[in-house]
């Protein structure tokens, strides 16, 4: 009967070879469960150890107090002591818990603060940067009107006396400022200043000079009358203006030009 069981080893490159498993010893396996059990442990020492130091960090950040404030901006008529009076209560406390908004409204109370930027510089300054406002002319005998003609009360406008004075219905405060830089750049080369500007209810206008001589200039075509007195001033005027009281420009085709001594009055024609 032939042998169905063949004994010899299978031949190089042919089937599959078939390793013996070693068991590994009872000390190795303990080994290992050990280190496993250290590197979990210290795993959760760094993890308990960075959860502290951050609490930390964060305590010391929620902490840490203003201690200078840094003063940004051109001043000419807001001091750093008003500066300070306004923001001394609201610096004792931490950088993070700080109301900037509060400060900003606080400093924008002065009345020659037209802006204010804030923001933190880390770890213990806080910078505050302040725009003026620029007085362009008073309003009545109280107030100022910047450049685009918004009204701002001071305490005191004693220091701008020298500017000029426009006024006009409530209401017209812009429309007044436009129209009086117009007019004062039409009338800055003949080397004459407006001393006050008004307009009516009527819309009229009417000027003073530096020199004090008065100038009526009316409500219908304002610039254009204007335009035509300053292109004659220097060749018909400009040397007697001394003797001069006043001009009227409301005259379609002249100028009445009214003297001190008023046998001199004329009115002067330009047509031709």
């Amino acid at each position: 009967m032939p042998n169905l069981f063949h004994n010899k080893r299978n031949k190089r490159g042919r089937g599959a070879s078939v390793k013996a498993v070693k068991k590994s010893s009872p000390i190795k396996h303990q080994m290992l469960i050990l280190k496993k059990g250290v590197f979990g442990v210290l795993l959760c020492m760094i993890l308990v150890l960075v959860g502290l130091n951050s609490r930390t960090l964060v305590n010391d950040i929620n902490q840490q107090r203003i201690e200078f404030v840094a003063i940004e901006g051109s001043l000419t008529n807001v001091t750093e002591n008003d500066i300070k009076t306004a923001v001394f209560d609201f610096i004792n406390r931490s950088m993070v818990a700080v109301d900037l908004l509060a400060i900003k409204n606080a400093l924008e109370e002065n009345a020659w603060i037209n802006t204010v930027s804030l923001r933190r510089k880390w770890p213990d300054t806080l910078i505050i940067d302040v725009a003026e406002e620029v007085a362009i002319a008073r309003w009545g005998e109280h107030q100022l009107l910047n450049q685009e003609g918004v009204l701002f009360s001071p305490l005191s406008i004693t220091a701008q006396f020298n500017l000029a004075e426009l006024s006009g219905p409530n209401g017209t405060e812009k429309r007044v400022m436009q129209q009086y830089q117009v007019f004062n750049q039409l009338l800055f080369s003949k080397n004459l200043r407006i001393a006050s500007l008004n307009l009516n209810t009527r819309g009229a206008w009417s000027m003073q000079l530096s020199n004090e001589t008065k100038v009526a200039v009316g409500s219908i075509q304002a610039v254009s009358r204007l335009r035509r007195f300053a292109a004659v001033y220097e060749s018909l005027f400009a040397n007697q203006i001394e003797s001069i009281e006043g001009f009227d420009l409301r005259y379609e085709d002249g100028i009445a030009v009214k003297h001190k001594t008023s046998i001199n009055d004329a009115l002067l024609s330009m047509q031709g």
